[in-house]
Formats: C-alpha cells, sequence, structure tokens
C-alpha cells in the first residue's frame, strides 16, 4: 500500500519515540538559547561596567568649547535620586542637577545650571542636600568663604544666613583654594578655610556654642583641609594632604606625592587628644579623602607610590621613575591603624592596601572613596598615562573587600579604566552612591593649554555595583 502523504512510514512505538527526542531537543536547545541570553546580560551587568541606561553609553559631559576653569569638585544624591554637583564653568561658580537618566535638569536653574558668585565670587567646593531637600553650596572666592543655600528649583533661599548666603571673611582660603564641607545631622553646617573649622547654625548663623571664645570658629592643625566627616556622636574627623585639583591654572598634572594627615576634633571644635597621638595620626597615603564605615572604623584614601622604578638617562645619569596609584589606609575609632585591614599584604604589616595601575597608566592618584552597604570600599581617582606631566588620564576606580583584598569581581582584577576619547585628560574628584547602589562618579574632561591643565567639560558616569 502505498504511504498517505506527509504521513511518516515510522510504526507508532518509533514514532512517538522521535517525537519525545526532538521535544526534547527543542526544550535543550530553548535552555541552552536561554543560558546564552543569562550569561551575555550578565556579562553586561558585571560590577563595574558602564550602566548603559545613563546618559550617553553611562557618561554625561557638557560641551563648552572656550577654555576656561571649568571643573566639578563634589557631588552629592537628592532623596528622589538626582545628582547635584557643584565647581565652576565659564560662567563663574556653578551647581548642576541631572535627572537619574543622566540629563541635565531643565527644573533647576537655567538649563540645569546655577550660575551665581555664591556670596564668594569663587568655584563652588562643596555642595550638601538638607533633608527638606535643599541644597547647601560652598564657595570660595574673593570674598570670603561663603555657604549659599538654594531652594530646590536652584533659586536662592533668602531666608538663610544673609540674604540667603553665610558668609565668613575668615573661613577663606582664597579663589580656587580647597575648602570642605559637611552637614551635620541636627543641621548644623561644617566649613573648613584658612587653617579653620568653623560651624553655622541651621539658619545661617555662626555657632556661638562652637569654637573660641563663642566665634564659631575653631583652629585645624593645618592650613590645608582635604575632606570632613561626621561621627555618629558629633565628633569631627578632617584630614589635610593633597586632593585633587580645584584651580586647574598652572596645576601639575600629578598631584604631589606626600603623606597625609588625619585629625579629630570634638563637638565644640577642640582637638580630641584621645584620638591617635594627641589628635592626629599619619597616613602614608596623600590623604585626599575620607569615610567613615557603618562600625565606625575610618577609611582613609589618597595617592601613594605603587611601584618604585629607576631609568637610565642621557650620559648614564639614573633617574627616578617611581609610579604611583591608590592608597588606602583603615584605622580604628581610636585612631590607631586597624592592622586587620589587608594583614600580612598591604602596607607594612597590615592596615593599608595599594593599587596601581602598572606601565599603561603609570600615574595613578585617588580623590574619592565611597563605603558601599556590604562594607566593600570603592576609591576612584585617575588613571595617568606619564610618569611627572602626563599627557593623558583617564577615569579610574578600584574596590576593594571589607578585608583589604582587591574584589576581583568588579571591573578587571578588581579595577575599572574608563578613557573619555574626546579628550585627553580626565579625572573623577567626587564619588557618592545611590540608594540602588549604583556608583556615581563625577569630574572633569578636557584639554591641555599653554602648560596649563585647563579642563573644559563636566564629567559625571555611573557604574553597576553588582
Amino acid at each position: 500500500m502505498k504511504a498517505f502523504p506527509g504521513k511518516s512510514r515510522l510504526p507508532v512505538s518509533e514514532r512517538r519515540l522521535a517525537q519525545r527526542s526532538l521535544s526534547t531537543g527543542r526544550r535543550l536547545a530553548f535552555l541552552a538559547a536561554v543560558a546564552v541570553i543569562a550569561s551575555s546580560t550578565f556579562a553586561l551587568a558585571q560590577a563595574g561596567n558602564l550602566d548603559s541606561t545613563f546618559g550617553t553609553g553611562g557618561v554625561f559631559t557638557t560641551n563648552y568649547t572656550q577654555y576656561d576653569a571649568t571643573i566639578v569638585t563634589s557631588v552629592a544624591i537628592q532623596s528622589d535620586g538626582k545628582i547635584v554637583f557643584g565647581g565652576s564653568n565659564p560662567g563663574g561658580g556653578a551647581v548642576a542637577r541631572l535627572n537619574t537618566n543622566g540629563t541635565l535638569d531643565s527644573s533647576f536653574g537655567s538649563g540645569g545650571i546655577v550660575n551665581n558668585t555664591f556670596g564668594a565670587d569663587g568655584p563652588v567646593m562643596a555642595v550638601a542636600i538638607q533633608p527638606d531637600g535643599k541644597i547647601l553650596a560652598y564657595a570660595a572666592g574673593f570674598f570670603g568663604g561663603s555657604v549659599a543655600r538654594l531652594n530646590t528649583d536652584g533659586s536662592i533661599d533668602t531666608a538663610f544666613g544673609s540674604g540667603g548666603f553665610a558668609v565668613s571673611k575668615s573661613l577663606n582660603s582664597g579663589p580656587g583654594i580647597l575648602s570642605v564641607m559637611a552637614l551635620q545631622a541636627d543641621g548644623k553646617i561644617l566649613v573648613t578655610g584658612a587653617g579653620l573649622l568653623g560651624r553655622y547654625t541651621s539658619t545661617g548663623q555662626l555657632d556661638p556654642t562652637f569654637g573660641n571664645a563663642g566665634s564659631g570658629i575653631a583652629a585645624l592643625t593645618s592650613t590645608v583641609a582635604t575632606a570632613i566627616a561626621v561621627q555618629s556622636d558629633g565628633k569631627v574627623l578632617v584630614t589635610t594632604g593633597v586632593a585633587p585639583p580645584t584651580e586647574l591654572f598652572g596645576s601639575p598634572y600629578l598631584p604631589t606625592q606626600q603623606a597625609g594627615a588625619i585629625a579629630r576634633y570634638n563637638t565644640n571644635g577642640s582637638l580630641d587628644t584621645n584620638f591617635g597621638i594627641s589628635g592626629q595620626s599619619a597616613c602614608v597615603a596623600s590623604a585626599a579623602t575620607i569615610a567613615i564605615q557603618s562600625n565606625g572604623k575610618i577609611v582613609v584614601a589618597g595617592t601613594i607610590p605603587s611601584a618604585l622604578l629607576t631609568v637610565l638617562g642621557i650620559d648614564g645619569i639614573t633617574f627616578a621613575a617611581n609610579q604611583t596609584g591608590f592608597g588606602v589606609v583603615r584605622y580604628n575609632a581610636n585612631g590607631s591603624v586597624d592592622t586587620s585591614f589587608n594583614p600580612g599584604i598591604g602596607i607594612g604589616g597590615g592596615g593599608g592596601a595599594i593599587a596601581g595601575f602598572g606601565n599603561s597608566f603609570p600615574a595613578g592618584a585617588a580623590f574619592a572613596v565611597a563605603i558601599q552597604s556590604n562594607g566593600e570600599i570603592v576609591v576612584a581617582g585617575q588613571a595617568g598615562g606619564g610618569v611627572q606631566q602626563f599627557s593623558s588620564s583617564s577615569f579610574a576606580l578600584a574596590r576593594f573587600t571589607t578585608t583589604g583584598q582587591l574584589d576581583t569581581n568588579f571591573g578587571t582584577n578588581g579595577k575599572v579604566i574608563t578613557t573619555l576619547s574626546q579628550d585627553p585628560l580626565s579625572f573623577i574628584s567626587a564619588l557618592v552612591l545611590q540608594g540602588d547602589g549604583k556608583i556615581v562618579a563625577a569630574g572633569n574632561t578636557g584639554n591641555p593649554v599653554q602648560g596649563g591643565s585647563y579642563l573644559n567639560n563636566f564629567a559625571v558616569a555611573r557604574y553597576l555595583a553588582q
């Protein structure tokens, strides 16, 4: 009998077996496809990768074309996830706000940017967000150190200080010289300037319960303050050393390789002599930045030699050509070095860790640090392409585990380098973590001109944390 067209010639039992095999094969193929997709998704979502939902490919940049002292010095996150950063641009002191997707927020200032003298006629050195959403911007300039308070739309809050500004001619390091700020839990505002630590009330007046003779101002151990942090008990930690460039004209491309220090002050501004050695602890790194862990331990990061090298020059003369990188030191709450951090591997017998970026990026420098909710430590700054005055630099990050080792689940062996190809010079000067853990790095990108390192655009990148 002739078989009916389209029917199988196999017996029923064999036909069912073949169908079962085909079905199984399809399921296996489907599962394999799912595995490939999942693998690809995992690869795309690896910690340290740029967040493609932010800006353009994970990065926001401005598009200024003129050379000027355009620079970002600080960054903060609002409760709604919007990103506020401060610095300067061709219009002078500047505060800008980004939407959560990395675009300028048109509801803030003019097109997302507020330009103002901020009471000081200088760049904005620090920003902070109050619980009610109002923005504090601390500027240093020709008229004194000044804290301005902005409403949520970027307008000046005239109910603060005098017409919206709390100004002190004493608390002023001068135009473009680093000054830092911290917001206390009770709403009082701490600022540094010219080797002094000042505190304003929440209404913008110098606090008579702080400092010498009710002046609201106390002396620091050094004229240079690179970072500030407030402990849960209200005591104040201030680092001194070398921070990222804040005034770019004539600035060296590579920070000075020198050790820093950390000091602690009581809630009334006096030096806490129970901390470290009579109130201070040394740091082998440049102490550009500081953060406090949830358990009270203190993390300080900065620039440190990562490889000691020499090169043979002309006429047989040997020159030092050391590489630099990120240095991280952890302290106990009393100011002693925490030797349980990277024990037996890091700096000396433990207490510190070093991350260099190799021969391709021999000039590394750390400028910012943040502590993740799981206790891991994110450090950011630059990876430079030369030893002294380098011709190029890139955004650089590293993540350390809670015990002080590089986290190999982050980037490549714990490190991430992002080269912004449109400009030869880029670095991260500020770092903040979003509520969802994503890492926001704010910095600068641009071109050198006439021997100075003018950077003519803001740059903000967002990275995945897991």
